[in-house]
């Protein structure tokens, strides 16, 4: 009997980890016809990229064009923003990122694909603590 309890002390306990680590990968998307919000910590100077793949925004319609617009960065010489995939893979032409709403041309994106975005400094930024919180779509919401 105490091997039975054992071993159903185990598979409970195995049970518990894979949902953690499944939970723990998983990310929270919006339609790409509403706003995703992603906050972006420390973003490395001289033309250093940070990625949020945490917060995603799912294409909806044909159109090719992203979405950006900035709410709160830190960086001397400005941030710009791209689309990307969640392997990193860059799926807009770079933009900067302003209070007003900024749109991008895609390339190689799919409807119904979930798309994130990565921030990057100047390349002459000299500081590697700059931080960006923005909103962006995977559609164009302009």
């Amino acid at each position: 009997m105490k091997l039975n309890k054992k071993i159903f002390a185990l598979g409970a306990c195995l049970l518990i980890l894979c949902g953690t680590i499944s939970t723990a990968s998983a990310y929270v998307y919006v339609y790409g016809t509403s706003w995703q919000s992603a906050t972006f910590v420390d973003i490395p100077g001289n033309g250093g990229i940070k990625y949020n793949l945490n917060y995603g925004s799912k294409k909806v319609n044909s159109d090719m064009h992203a979405t950006f617009k900035k709410v709160k960065a830190d960086a001397l010489l400005g941030n710009y923003a791209a689309l990307v995939d969640k392997n990193k893979n860059q799926k807009s032409n770079e933009i900067g990122i302003s209070t007003t709403i900024k749109v991008t041309k895609e390339y190689g994106v799919s409807t119904g694909t979930v798309y994130f975005a990565g921030v990057t400094s100047s390349t002459f930024e000299p500081s590697n603590t700059c931080d960006v919180t923005l909103k962006f779509s995977a559609d164009n919401l302009k």
